[in-house]
């Protein structure tokens, strides 16, 4: 039971800091630039899968870095807790 709530715990605490960090982060590609502004000048079919095609690359990206980042945050928390516990019980 005690691992179980513990698991939970890790859990909730990676999808509050994964939320926070996936709404706080921002990606800038110049190939989504290019790829907007061709699109923006010339709105034909082509040009919007394109575009398309790099909104779906940026999204992939946000999440994979997002998951990363909440993931290093989570653990490096997760042990100046478990650090800070100790040394306070010693």
């Amino acid at each position: 039971m005690r691992s179980a709530k513990i698991a939970f715990r890790c859990l909730a605490a990676y999808a509050i800091v994964f939320s926070l960090v996936y709404l706080t982060e921002h990606i800038h590609r110049r190939d989504f630039d290019r790829a907007f502004f061709t699109w923006w000048k010339n709105r034909t079919p082509d040009n919007e899968a394109v575009l398309r095609a790099e909104q779906h690359k940026n999204q992939i990206i946000r999440l994979r870095d997002s998951a990363t980042i909440a993931l290093l945050v989570v653990v490096i928390a997760g042990g100046t807790y478990k650090v800070v516990r100790f040394v306070r019980s010693a």
